[in-house]
């Protein structure tokens, strides 16, 4: 009788291709952070401290530690989480976090203290890499059930760093945005910064609960959702899909408008915890990619029933927006912003024909050609698109006159579109405008921000400088006014720094200084 065939595994390139997923600083820290809260002590704060050099990382916390029998399963790929197996809700899940560290480094120490004993081990890339039988391979002993007055704990060391980009401000964020809310349970140190659970500021919010036909699917359940005044960053924005508290996911709906920006929250569903084990497709992803998998019939339900909570939200801030819009008030502050952002536009135009003079003198010096490649006549690929309506009048009707402003003109795009050499014209030069818009951000809120993706500087009414302005004569008053234009020259003369500090490495502090100082003083003299 033949040998019955079996299923194995290749250990070593399993436990490396495990690690490859784990290719940041953040996702890694994240890992041993995580495993510290979900090792702690019953009813017991756990101090996490971490480290983060050139050198090596260092995480080390005084949770429960582990046993010489609990170190070895620890290095078990693929083994059952041994808090879960006890029914309690931990976020481990698939017994491959131990491999955390060769996703960015060499080699891996785990030194564990658990009622006076001390467990130390070693494991390295090049242990790992030996054993090319696919055999199981060895974890190098320090130390061996020694006694110790340490008290219990675990501590992480990983050596031989081989990440350029350490990331610290992003693993901050990514530890203080995964764990939440567990952060007021628990103490959490990255280089000095305490991690801190910081919901952002909002000024609507809107609670859900499903259907009778998708409650049968997901559960009954509860999802919130918040709208902040201002944009967020891509680390707190969106809504975080947890499960009894441990996070899983976060989800931003497919919206158009600035709302995906804005908008977050959060839904608790514990089905995802109690019908994992008995559904054919795994609601959670094992790729480390922290995301819930798609083509769970769970997930698909949940998500899409948020999205249509989303468009919800997102149907009635546009109703809001639109009134708003429509008040005597809000008409007088367009007129306003759109001088404003004339004055900086009419900057920006003779900036950039500026900088075009000074490339066409040095290309001239260089003995280049001067003509540039724009599209419009001819059959040349050139690697622009006009983008934009023809330049009008600025008239409206037979005997209107002069209209309020001039309409926008053609402006040179990326993209690609057939043209031929022609003399660089100043209209041909302009990428896009400044836009200014007023808007209540809540008094909390920063006085202004820019909004880069649409070169928009936007104003907070609600901001006590602008209140006060606003009480002293009314928003068509000079201090209004004043207040308003040192508000957008400021907010300019930053954009137009960031701009520069994204195309030239070489941008020092010095001159991005002198650039803001000379930029206000322009366009202040130009109002």
């Amino acid at each position: 009788m033949s040998k019955p065939i079996e299923v194995r595994s290749h250990v070593s390139r399993d436990f490396l291709q495990n690690a490859a997923y784990f290719n940041t600083m953040p996702k890694v820290v994240w890992e041993y952070v995580s495993n510290s809260v979900d090792n702690a002590k019953p009813n017991q704060m756990v101090n996490v401290e971490v480290r983060i050099s050139e050198r090596r990382v260092v995480i080390s916390d005084d949770a429960s530690g582990m046993s010489r029998g609990q170190l070895a399963d620890f290095f078990q790929m693929h083994g059952e989480n041994v808090r879960r197996s006890r029914g309690e809700r931990v976020r481990g899940r698939y017994g491959t976090g131990k491999c955390a560290a060769f996703g960015i480094a060499d080699t891996l120490r785990v030194e564990t203290y658990q009622n006076g004993i001390l467990n130390s081990v070693e494991l390295t890339r090049q242990d790992i890499e030996r054993s090319r039988s696919g055999n199981p391979f060895t974890v190098k002993d320090i130390h061996v059930d020694k006694p110790t007055t340490q008290k219990d704990g675990t501590t992480i060391l990983i050596s031989g760093i081989n990440v350029r980009n350490l990331d610290r401000p992003s693993t901050i964020a990514y530890v203080e945005r995964h764990l939440g809310r567990q952060l007021t349970k628990h103490n959490v140190v990255i280089n000095d910064h305490v991690c801190e659970y910081q919901e952002p500021v909002s000024y609507m919010e809107r609670r859900f609960s499903p259907p009778t036909s998708i409650a049968s699917t997901i559960g009954n359940l509860e999802l919130v959702v918040k709208v902040s005044p201002t944009p967020l960053d891509k680390e707190r924005a969106g809504i975080d899909i947890l499960s009894f508290g441990n996070w899983h996911d976060t989800y931003s709906g497919d919206i158009e408008t600035d709302l995906a920006k804005r908008v977050f929250g959060y839904v608790d569903m514990r089905a995802l915890e109690e019908k994992a084990d008995s559904e054919k497709i795994p609601p959670f992803d094992n790729t480390r990619n922290m995301t819930l998998n798609k083509s769970n019939p769970m997930v698909v339900t949940l998500l899409g029933w948020v999205d249509q909570c989303l468009h919800d939200v997102a149907r009635e801030l546009e109703r809001e927006e639109k009134d708003r819009r429509a008040t005597e008030e809000a008409k007088r502050l367009t007129r306003q912003a759109r001088e404003l952002a004339q004055i900086l536009n009419d900057d920006f135009r003779r900036l950039r024909l500026e900088l075009e003079k000074i490339r066409r003198a040095t290309r001239l010096k260089q003995g280049d050609e001067i003509g540039d490649i724009v599209p419009g006549e001819g059959d040349i690929d050139t690697e622009y698109r006009l983008g934009g309506a023809e330049h009008g009048e600025g008239t409206r009707g037979d005997s209107s006159g002069p209209g309020e402003e001039d309409r926008p003109g053609p402006s040179l795009l990326e993209g690609s579109a057939k043209g031929g050499p022609s003399a660089v014209k100043e209209r041909s030069q302009k990428r896009s405008t400044f836009e200014v818009d007023y808007r209540k951000e809540q008094e909390q809120s920063p006085r202004s921000h820019y909004e880069k993706e649409i070169w928009t500087i936007v104003m907070n009414l609600d901001h006590p400088q602008l209140v006060r302005a606003a009480q002293q004569g009314g928003i068509d008053g000079k201090a209004f006014r004043e207040m308003s234009q040192e508000i957008a020259f400021v907010e300019y003369a930053l954009a137009l720094c960031n701009e520069r500090l994204e195309r030239d490495p070489f941008y020092e502090s010095g001159d991005m200084m002198m650039d803001i100082r000379e930029t206000i003083n322009r366009v202040s003299r130009i109002a």
